[in-house]
């Protein structure tokens, strides 16, 4: 049986649309019989036209949700260009290709030196090759893996490759498997087993896209459980427990918001010191608009392994903005994409340099809630508080900021601590004969206070000399 209903759909895929619909119409003028039979007949006309003709108009909303989907991405990331080389539509079904590269930016080119080619190298690429059954009821995704009758404009199945420098397509394992719903939203899943290959391995690996353009959210929730390839200079490089998920949206200032994380039990790669341990490393973002007002929040756990003499060393932060300007934040944004390619620092501020001001004029809170680095002698623990009252814009200054901002900072290590790192670098001593640094208990402590020029430490006044407004 089901060898008979994949022969039939298979035969289905050549007959001529026109002549399905003039068989679907002309099943009224040969059956008689009573009014019900002819409803019955009128839902069967019906859903002929819903399987044989919708494909064909389906399918060009499926590939215009398509194309809307990859240019909401690259606008989105102009680090990764997104191209689309071919699209094959069909009446049942069609084929696409498309291309993921690094972009022309400062931030593609180093993350390609990283890679090991060099920033003027040619970059490698991703090649996705898609199939798409669409349709209302996509009849023809029943003869494919995970196939479905469920409504929407599509089911598709994609395979990547990866594309060398020199030209070499390598295939990744597994299958994409997506569905584009009627309202144009994606939703995607990709699943591959461990296994091993050319001297990659990798254990399971889970990742599951849901993306709708029109809404402007996108959301990722994924994993792999290892991953380990030899470096051209024939060293391994491993990882161990990497998970990630977000939940974005974009906003009405032209960037988007909401929550980021990401996670690694462990990672190794070699040095000319030896091997270097790092993990685990977890971080949580979050960012949200309280009316015109951007507000964000971001906590991060590292370790590393470190060599003697300094050792195991960890950190531990927990950083909150409060009151950014929405709309002075995506102008400032938008400023640094079009700066990204300018070798000269200076350049990029001189394009983001009005913005910049805006934003600080505007006035926002920046907290260290946690600022803690940890080392074998013990941890140093300090908080950092940053409040900026606004400001007349128009006549903002940068010597004006002195006066708005009020700051303070905690620090306390242990003295173990201080002792090992005045043995490594001696004018740290001059903290402590200063009075910077005070001793109490197994602890030296700093409180520091500066508001309105006036800097106070462990409760001594420095005064700072302000320049006069405009110099």
């Amino acid at each position: 049986m089901v060898v008979t209903v994949g022969a039939e759909f298979q035969r289905l895929r050549t007959l001529s649309p026109r002549y399905l619909l003039a068989s679907a119409c002309a099943v009224p003028a040969i059956v008689e019989g009573s009014p019900m039979k002819k409803s019955v007949v009128a839902i069967l006309v019906i859903l002929a036209l819903v399987m044989l003709i919708s494909p064909g108009i389906v399918g060009k909303l499926a590939e215009k949700s398509v194309d809307e989907q990859l240019r909401w991405a690259a606008d989105e990331n102009r680090d990764v260009v997104v191209t689309s080389e071919s699209f094959d539509r069909g009446w049942f079904s069609s084929a696409g290709r498309h291309r993921i590269e690094l972009g022309k930016t400062s931030v593609g080119a180093q993350f390609l030196e990283q890679l090991g080619p060099g920033r003027d190298s040619p970059a490698p690429a991703l090649i996705i090759d898609t199939e798409l059954d669409h349709g209302l009821i996509p009849v023809t995704s029943l003869t494919r893996e995970q196939g479905s009758l469920a409504p929407g404009l599509g089911r598709a199945r994609s395979k990547v490759s990866i594309e060398s420098a020199d030209g070499e397509i390598l295939e990744l394992p597994g299958i994409v498997h997506s569905h584009v719903g009627l309202d144009g939203g994606l939703t995607s899943h990709y699943r591959v087993a461990a296994d091993s290959a050319r001297g990659v391995s990798w254990g399971d690996v889970s990742i599951e896209v849901a993306a709708d353009a029109l809404d402007g959210r996108f959301v990722v929730d994924g994993g792999l459980e290892s991953l380990s390839f030899v470096n051209p200079d024939f060293e391994t490089v491993s990882l161990d427990g990497i998970g990630f998920s977000s939940d974005m949206k974009m906003t009405d200032f032209g960037y988007a918001v909401g929550d980021l994380a990401f996670s690694i039990a462990a990672m190794q790669w070699p040095s000319d010191g030896g091997a270097v341990n790092v993990g685990p490393v977890a971080f949580d973002g979050r960012s949200s608009l309280d009316g015109e007002r951007l507000d964000i929040a971001a906590d991060m756990d590292f370790a590393i392994a470190g060599p003697a003499p300094v050792g195991d060393v960890s950190w531990s932060f927990d950083f909150v903005v409060n009151g950014w300007d929405a709309a002075t934040a995506g102008r400032l944004q938008r400023a640094v994409r079009s700066a990204q390619g300018a070798a000269d620092p200076d350049a990029l501020f001189a394009v983001a340099r009005r913005d910049l001001e805006h934003l600080f004029a505007k006035g926002f809170e920046a907290r260290f809630d946690q600022l803690d680095v940890t080392l074998p002698q013990g941890t140093l623990v300090s908080t950092i508080a940053v409040d900026i009252a606004p400001t007349d814009p128009s006549s903002f200054v940068w010597t004006g900021l002195l006066l708005s901002l009020d700051a303070r900072a905690d620090v306390r290590l242990p003295a173990a601590l201080l002792e090992f790192a005045t043995a490594m670098h001696p004018q740290l001593n001059a903290a402590v004969a200063g009075g910077f640094l005070k001793r109490s208990g197994d602890n030296y402590e700093m409180t520091a206070r500066y508001r309105k020029g006036l800097l106070t430490v462990n409760g001594a006044p420095f005064p700072l000399p302000l320049p006069a407004p405009g110099s």
